[in-house]
């Protein structure tokens, strides 16, 4: 190997996550979700049920996924809604 090879820092592993005290790992993320209101209002009211609705499309594959994915949506939305009066 020749000595223009590019070199190694002092800190090979400074990409590798440090691991607290306990053992786990501490990846500096936090543990709740967060973000701006748009995300939180995304990730509480919507993501959950897009990708279930996104793994029964990708299971299915119909020849209309957009309108079978829409359609999945809408009756998600009605039971939602069903299940909110029915609670009150």
């Amino acid at each position: 190997m020749s000595s223009s090879a590019t070199p190694i820092g002092n800190h090979a592993d400074s990409h590798n996550p440090a691991t607290s005290a306990t053992g786990s790992l501490d990846t500096g993320l936090p543990t709740v979700a967060g973000g701006a209101p748009a995300r939180l209002y995304m990730n509480e009211k919507i993501v959950p049920y897009l990708l279930e609705g996104m793994k029964n499309v990708a299971r299915d594959q119909p020849p209309n996924p957009l309108k079978v994915l829409g359609e999945f949506l809408i009756q998600k939305s009605n039971e939602l809604e069903q299940g909110q009066n029915s609670a009150q």
